[in-house]
């Protein structure tokens, strides 16, 4: 038979190494060393900036300073505190975790003992990780999962805000076309399809009409800058089937109202090749040279990028099963599973950073067994985190988006 207990835990200071900080900490980016991670941030952090010009003089005998003023900025990480809660019915939690125990096609007996607080962390551990991945790229407004009130504007969103950020849009003959309409069932009208295909992503920008994305209920959002896959319905349309914040949940994309234009963007098979081409030309060359710094792309860019280079093997054996190198003229291509669509980002990991808190009260992780204490037949989890991110050098970031 089925051995079990249930420990009431309050993870808290040195033991958050185990379960708190994997909350924070093992983000799918934040294990790829894509973020530069500051502990110990209780309050507002002041990031100094410190920038200025190189003036190389002739040989002089008295000192003659080369007469450029540093310049001098400050960003901050400010901390945000947020939870995730969940409660659950003791004897369903068990079941689930029964039903993990078994073997594969084994209905038997089984031994073991397990800290059943232990198994509900570790069931939510992953989501928790995913949710705080998006928080942290694309900001509370463009995170489902997030519903705290304080602001958290999110790297990406803070990027393509600020100045002096090196920006390049979509809005081009190869990587954009113009929609004449886009109707209540989501069937966008263009000139012509042949540049998209089936499970293409694209992004709907400069919108006229009342067009709104009902996905996750009325009154719905506006669909001017969300993101689509899409499926082709004719030689001159095609359908918006899943917004790209729903890949997880799988919901298919509904809509309200109807618009009478707006501009398509996509980074596609089709012109992948010209879009990374554009973008090795127009970085830094003081930048992509160091070894911190990385092109980080959505999957779906990274997924027209492999079969572009197989499209252009041609007499290769195995072009289309052999794993394709993910970069780009010796730059290194980070592909970002949860990001926002048809969007490149060049940027040192230096020049990024998550500020935490893992040995501060405000960061906890707790599992209770309400029964012994009133005896409700229930399992309360709460997992309070502190987080902030922001950027240092504006003027050495590369921004591409629609």
């Amino acid at each position: 038979m089925a051995q079990f207990t249930f420990t009431n835990n309050t993870y808290a200071g040195e033991a958050l190494a185990g379960f708190m900080a994997s909350t924070l900490l093992e983000a799918d980016s934040v294990k790829r060393g894509l973020l530069t991670v500051i502990n110990d941030v209780k309050a507002r952090k002041v990031i100094l900036d410190v920038d200025d010009d190189v003036v190389l003089q002739n040989p002089s005998g008295i000192f003659t300073d080369q007469g450029t003023t540093a310049h001098q900025t400050e960003s901050y990480l400010d901390p945000v505190v947020y939870e995730f809660m969940k409660q659950e019915q003791w004897d369903k939690l068990a079941q689930s975790w029964e039903a993990q125990a078994l073997k594969p096609g084994a209905f038997m007996d089984y031994e073991g003992v397990v800290d059943l607080s232990d198994f509900m962390v570790q069931r939510y551990l992953t989501k928790i990780q995913i949710a705080n991945e998006r928080l942290y790229w694309l900001g509370k407004s463009a995170t489902k999962e997030a519903a705290f009130t304080a602001d958290f504007p999110g790297l990406l969103p803070s990027i393509a805000a600020a100045s002096g950020v090196y920006k390049v849009g979509l809005s081009k003959p190869a990587t954009s076309l113009a929609a004449t309409a886009i109707d209540a069932n989501g069937i966008v009208t263009v000139a012509d399809t042949s540049t998209l295909a089936d499970g293409d992503v694209v992004t709907i920008t400069s919108l006229t009409g009342t067009s709104k994305d009902t996905t996750n209920g009325a009154p719905g959002i506006t669909i001017q800058g969300q993101s689509y896959f899409i499926q082709i319905a004719s030689a001159t349309s095609f359908k918006l089937v899943r917004n790209y914040n729903e890949v997880n949940s799988r919901k298919p994309a509904t809509f309200t109202g109807t618009a009478t234009a707006a501009t398509v963007n996509y980074i596609n098979v089709s012109n992948v090749l010209q879009v990374l081409g554009s973008v090795y030309a127009q970085l830094d060359p003081a930048d992509r040279i160091q070894e911190d710094f990385n092109l980080q792309i959505p999957l779906h860019v990274g997924y027209a990028y492999a079969q572009a280079q197989a499209n252009k093997a041609l007499n290769v054996i195995n072009a289309f099963t052999d794993m394709k190198k993910m970069d780009y003229l010796g730059i290194p291509l980070q592909i970002m599973n949860h990001w926002q669509a048809n969007t490149i980002l060049g940027a040192r990991s230096s020049n990024l950073f998550l500020g935490v808190d893992l040995l501060g009260d405000a960061s906890e992780l707790s599992t209770v067994y309400l029964k012994p204490y009133t005896n409700d037949n229930v399992v309360r989890m709460k997992a309070r985190m502190k987080a902030a991110v922001n950027f240092k050098f504006a003027n050495e970031l590369f921004y591409l988006s629609a």
